[in-house]
Parts: C-alpha cells; structure tokens; sequence
C-alpha cells in the first residue's frame, strides 16, 4: 500500500478532518504521521485513524513536544548520537513515546533520525564546489577527502551514543513488536553514512532495528560524491523496511517524483511485496504537482510488479 506523509500539508493552519479528506481525496488509504503534527492535532486525527486511514509509520518525534508546541517540530529535535546524558536520555525517551503511539496505532514502524558527528556541518561548502562544477574536480575530491578524515577521527563518541541509544530502544521495539527503521541522511556529518549503516544493522541483527531509505537524500549524497545511491540499495535493500519517494533537482530534493533526476528505473527493482512506501512531499509542492506525482510513483510501482512477475 502507497502512503504519504503528513508533510506535504502546513499542520499550523489546518484542521485535522481536512487532512484526512484531502489524503482520502489524493486516493491514499495509508499514512505516515510526522514530527510536525502536535499533540493537539493529532487527538483530532485519532478518530479518524485504522478506520478510515491506515496508519503505516511513524517519524520521530511523533507528536511534537508540548513545550515545543509553538517551534518547529524535527527529526533532530533531541539527538540520540549526544556524548550528554541527559540530551540523551531525552531523545530516548521521547523515541520510546513515539513507539508506544507505534503500538497503540499499530503501524509497522518508526522512522528516526540518529543525530550526527561533532563537527562542523559543512554543507554550504559542498554547495559552492557543486554550483561551480568542481564538485567532482580536484579540489572537490580533495575536500571530500579531507572531510572524510575529519569525520572518521570524531566519529567514535557520537557512535558509540547512537549504539547505546538503539541498544535501549531495540529492547522496547522488540517488546511492543515495532521495527526502527535508520533513515539515510542528507548532510555529510550526519549519521548513519554508508558504513555506519552496515554497523549498526549488523549489531542489532535478530532485533527490530532495520533500514530506511530516503531516495532524494541518496541522490543528494550522489550528486556530492559521497556515496553512490546503488550501492544503497545493493548493499542494504535485504534490510529495507521502508522508503521515502520523492525526487530531487540538484541539491534539493521533496519534490514531487518524476519532476527532478532521479531515475527511478534504478530504484524500482528492489521495491519488494512487505515494504512500507510513502510520498514524503514538502509544502512547495502544488497539488497538480502532487497529483502527477502520484501517477507516476503508482505506474512505476505496477512496472516493477509486473516486471518481476514469473
């Protein structure tokens, strides 16, 4: 079942019946609820909720904090990889709230956002090499290189937090039969990269954490030279739990798919029956937009099906 996410509407000036008329509306039957939508909303929502829509994941932080009920909300509101206890603890324990909606709602899993390194966020230096075509010359590998090192040698401690971050979190997914699915990420310094993917699925194997991945920060980290957005899929489909489908131009991704670059013939093969798929569609989008976008998603999905049938 194709789902959408809940970022595609601003949650500040709209109701909760509208949302689910409209999702209803754009022909979807399943959700995925995210960290924008506050408490508040989100009991309005409820009623509607395993009846008329089907819950499918959860993004943490789900809902937003009430102390944050007037900010923004954010995958990165609290950061698992912290080297402080206290951060951290806060940002387990409102990933353990987020699993128990999980249960409550049961939708199959949580998607989180696991923090990053501590060091400096780079991503505007990327930007300058890409615009001026040097991304892939040699001042662009040379500055890729020396940020890999840098982010190799401060990596250990942010590490080492996530790991006992999700060692707490598998227990509570394993006990209220949630999955955690570890989302790719879009900045250079964030966690996990391609390697820390491996690690951590590899020291919860047997558990519930799995991998979820987000096809326009792969395109994104493509389009950088980081990492190509294949070898992803090669290395880390077997334990896909989830998708993001959406498309990028350049360096910006949400947009609506089949209106960027992504070629979404690469991505469709390991597209299998079980996966959770959802358009995660930012407001920039314009419903006809949207809505070609949906058709496009639905027709690559029926290719792939049909493709792969004996």
């Amino acid at each position: 079942m194709l789902g959408i996410s809940t970022c595609w509407w601003d949650t500040s000036f709209i109701r909760a019946d509208e949302i689910v008329s409209e999702i209803l509306d754009l022909g979807f039957q399943g959700v995925e609820l995210e960290y924008r939508i506050s408490n508040s909303l989100y009991q309005e929502m409820r009623p509607y909720l395993n009846k008329e829509l089907r819950v499918l994941s959860i993004h943490n932080f789900f809902p937003k904090p009430e102390d944050r009920a007037h900010g923004r909300g954010s995958g990165d509101l609290f950061l698992l990889s912290s080297p402080d206890k206290d951060e951290r603890s806060r940002a387990v324990t409102y990933t353990i709230r987020t699993i128990e909606h999980a249960n409550d709602l049961e939708a199959q899993a949580v998607v989180l956002h696991l923090g990053h390194v501590d060091m400096e966020n780079t991503m505007e230096r990327f930007r300058q090499l890409h615009r001026n075509g040097e991304i892939h010359q040699d001042e662009g590998r040379a500055f890729l290189d020396e940020q890999k090192t840098l982010r190799e040698t401060k990596r250990g401690k942010n590490l080492d937090a996530v790991l006992f971050s999700l060692e707490r979190l598998n227990r509570e997914a394993v006990r209220l039969g949630v999955y955690l699915g570890i989302e790719n990420r879009y900045h250079f310094h964030e966690i996990p990269n391609f390697e820390e993917i491996g690690i951590i699925l590899r020291e919860f194997e047997g558990g519930r954490v799995r991998y979820w991945h987000d096809v326009g920060h792969a395109a994104v980290q493509e389009q950088l030279g980081i990492s190509r957005h294949k070898d992803l899929l090669d290395a880390y489909s077997g334990k896909m739990i989830g998708i993001h489908f959406h498309d990028a131009k350049g360096l910006d991704d949400h947009f609506s798919p089949g209106q960027g670059e992504i070629d979404y013939g690469e991505i469709t093969p390991f597209l299998k029956q079980n996966l959770i798929e959802v358009l995660e569609i930012h407001p920039k989008v314009e419903r006809e937009d949207l809505s070609e976008g949906i058709q496009f998603i639905k027709k690559a999905i029926m290719d792939n099906t049909a493709a792969s049938a004996p």
